[in-house]
C-alpha cells in the first residue's frame, strides 16, 4: 500500500448526508476526505478545478468527458453514487486508466416504489387534488383503477422487474419490450427474479407495447440506441387514455414531443423525475405543461438507498487501499492497462 494519503472529492450528496460512518472509517484508513463547493452535478469547470488534487471522486452525475481527465492527472477511481454511468466517458476513462465503478443494486426498490407512486398519482390524479385542496378549493377528479389495465415496461432490468413484481399485485397486465434481457432469458442467464416472473410477463416490440399500454413506464439505460426513444413517432402511437412515467434518464425522451403530445391531448398525462437539463430551469416549458406530474429527481432517493449507495463508494476505496480488485466495475478493460493508475496502491 502506497504511505501517500488518498484524497477523496465528495460531489454525491446522498453520501455526505447518509454516509458520514463509512467517511469516518476512510479517515481513519488515512484517507483525506472534503465535500465539494456545492452538490453535483458540477459544471466541468469546477469539476477540474476541485478535483486536481484528488485520487478518488464520490460522485454525483458530473461531466467525466475526456477533457476532465486530460485536466486530471491524479484522478484514479470514479466511484458513482449510483447506477447510471451516462455521465462518465468510459472509453476516455479506460485510455486514462481510471476505474469507474457504480452501485448497481443499492436504489432498485427505491426507484420501484417511486415509480408506482407516479403510477398512481397520475391515475387518480393525487397530486391534483393536493394542489386543489392546498389552494383552498374542493372539487372531484375522477381516475381509473389498476386492476386489469396494462402497463408496459420498457426495459427489464433490475428495476424494471422490481416494478412488475409490485405491479403485479395491483392487479396490472405487463407487457415487456427489452430485446437484450429477453435474449439472455432465452440463453438461460435470467436473474432470480426475471425468472420468477416468466409466464406472468408478455414480451412484445416496442410499437405494440405503445399501441397497447394504458400506462408505459421507461426503465432503459441511455444509449445512442435509446435516446429520444420516446419520440413524436411513439407518442403517435400511444393511446390517448394513456400515461408515460419515465424514472430512468431524461434523454431518452423527446421533451419538445413530450409537450406537444401533451397539449393536443395525444396522451392522457405523463409522470417525470428526469429531465434533460438538470435542475430544470425555473422557467422551462415543462412547468407549465396540463397533465404532467414533476418531481425533482427524487425517485433513488430513500435513507435505506443512500445507506447502500454509501457503502458501495465506500468499498472500491477500502478495496484498492487494500489490494482488492474493487466489484462492480464499469470498465473492467482498464484492469488489464499498462496505464491503471491505481497501480501505486498495488491493486
Amino acid at each position: 500500500m502506497s504511505s501517500t494519503p488518498m484524497r477523496v472529492l465528495v460531489t454525491a450528496q446522498a453520501f455526505a448526508v447518509s454516509g458520514v460512518a463509512y467517511r469516518e472509517r476512510l479517515g481513519k484508513l488515512g484517507c483525506h476526505v472534503e465535500d465539494s463547493s456545492s452538490w453535483g452535478p458540477l459544471g466541468l469547470d469546477s469539476l477540474i478545478e476541485q478535483a486536481k488534487q484528488c485520487d478518488a471522486i464520490i460522485a454525483a452525475i458530473d461531466p467525466y468527458c475526456h477533457e476532465a481527465f486530460e485536466a486530471l492527472p491524479r484522478l484514479k477511481l470514479i466511484a458513482r453514487c449510483g447506477i447510471g454511468i451516462d455521465s462518465v466517458d468510459l472509453g476516455s476513462a479506460t485510455e486514462h486508466g481510471i476505474l469507474v465503478t457504480n452501485v448497481p443494486d443499492a436504489m432498485t426498490d427505491a426507484v420501484a416504489d417511486y415509480c408506482m407512486g407516479l403510477l398512481l398519482s397520475s391515475a387518480r390524479h393525487i397530486h391534483v387534488g393536493y394542489v386543489c385542496m392546498k389552494s383552498g378549493g374542493w372539487a372531484e377528479f375522477p381516475g381509473v383503477e389498476l386492476r386489469g389495465k396494462t402497463l408496459g415496461l420498457i426495459g427489464f432490468g433490475r428495476i424494471g422487474q422490481a416494478v412488475a413484481s409490485r405491479a403485479l399485485g395491483f392487479g396490472l397486465k405487463i407487457m415487456v419490450h427489452d430485446p437484450w434481457m429477453q435474449s439472455a432469458i432465452a440463453a438461460g442467464q435470467p436473474s432470480s427474479l426475471a425468472e420468477s416472473l416468466q409466464g406472468r410477463i408478455q414480451w412484445t416490440e416496442f410499437s405494440e407495447l405503445l399501441e397497447n399500454s394504458d400506462f408505459v413506464s421507461i426503465h432503459a439505460p441511455n444509449t445512442p440506441q435509446t435516446r429520444h426513444m420516446m419520440n413524436r413517432q411513439a407518442f403517435a402511437k400511444m393511446r390517448k387514455s394513456a400515461y408515460l412515467i419515465n424514472t430512468a434518464r431524461g434523454a431518452l425522451v423527446d421533451t419538445e414531443a413530450l409537450i406537444q403530445a401533451l397539449h393536443e391531448g395525444q396522451i392522457a398525462g405523463a409522470a417525470t423525475d428526469v429531465f434533460q437539463q438538470e435542475p430544470l430551469p425555473a422557467d422551462h416549458p415543462l412547468r407549465s405543461t396540463p397533465n404532467l406530474l414533476l418531481t425533482p429527481h427524487n425517485a433513488f432517493n430513500s435513507h435505506e438507498a443512500a445507506v447502500r449507495m454509501s457503502l458501495g463508494c465506500y468499498e472500491p476505496i477500502v478495496d484498492i487501499l487494500e489490494g482488492r480488485t474493487p466489484k462492480s466495475i464499469c470498465n473492467p478493460d482498464v484492469l488489464q492497462s499498462p496505464k491503471l493508475r491505481v497501480k501505486q496502491w498495488t491493486l
